[in-house]
């Protein structure tokens, strides 16, 4: 595989289109080959920006390079609603270690929304009986880490988003965010989150980056309600928390297509 990888970066060009990289890609090798031989090496973002893929996003951005291929995640953070005292914990030490300081409501971990009513946005909180309000049972959500297609970096019109090792996991480059907003709404479980107001001044989106392997949030649990585990695949397990504006699942759609 490092020949073949090494074959397609001699010959693509600075400035190729997504066509041109798409058969560039495939004269070199099938897709199957791709996806079972970069999964077996458990490549990342170093190596797959060699193959990005041009896309226009929601809000008409220009065309920037995409993953067109990302390893799946080696590990997750998974909870366990029933043990969760609803003390946010978690969400105080996932924002001091990431950012620096505490802010809860950026949390990559979301305990609060679902805190009185439970789940809010899967069916009628009051309806539903879950949270301090109902029975007590409060489900702190975190990130699936997707598989590909991920949503929110397929999103993302700038290619903020990239897979990183050693855990794989899906991290937003600051360097790269805009503070859009479009990964927010692209999440079906709503995951990702700004630090400021859409578009403004320093305004950045953050999501899990499983902490390089270690998790703040699950160290800080004090009732071993979170746990660090290998990856699953649990985004058909677990209803949205949110509808995606079709405008965006077109976009994500469309990112996909070009490159399969």
């Amino acid at each position: 595989m490092k020949e073949i990888f090494t074959a397609v970066a001699r010959e693509l060009k600075k400035d190729a289109s997504t066509d041109e990289v798409t058969a560039l890609i495939r004269k070199h090798f099938t897709r199957r080959q791709f996806l079972v031989g970069s999964s077996a090496l458990g490549l990342g973002v170093a190596t797959f920006s060699i193959l990005g893929c041009g896309a226009s996003g929601a809000g008409g951005a220009s065309e920037t390079p995409r993953q067109v291929f990302v390893a799946n995640a080696l590990g997750m953070v998974v909870a366990e609603p029933t043990l969760c005292v609803g003390c946010r914990r978690c969400e105080a030490a996932c924002v001091a270690y990431n950012q620096g300081f505490v802010q809860p409501s950026i949390s990559n971990v979301k305990v609060n929304r679902n805190l009185l009513f439970g789940v809010l946005g899967v069916t009628k909180g009051f309806q539903r009986g879950d949270g301090d309000y109902g029975n007590f049972r409060v489900v702190q959500d975190t990130c699936r880490q997707c598989p590909h297609p991920v949503p929110c970096q397929l999103a993302c019109p700038h290619g903020a988003i990239e897979v990183i090792a050693p855990v794989n996991a899906r991290v937003v480059n600051i360097d790269k965010c805009v503070g859009c907003g479009i990964c927010v709404a692209a999440c079906p479980w709503a995951m990702t989150s700004l630090n400021g107001p859409v578009n403004a001044k320093g305004t950045k989106s953050n999501k899990c980056t499983l902490c390089n392997g270690n998790p703040e949030c699950v160290q800080a649990c004090p009732a071993g309600a979170l746990k660090y585990m290998a990856w699953s695949d649990k985004t058909k397990d677990i209803p949205a928390r949110q509808v995606v504006p079709a405008s965006i699942q077109l976009a994500v759609a469309d990112s996909c297509a070009k490159c399969h």
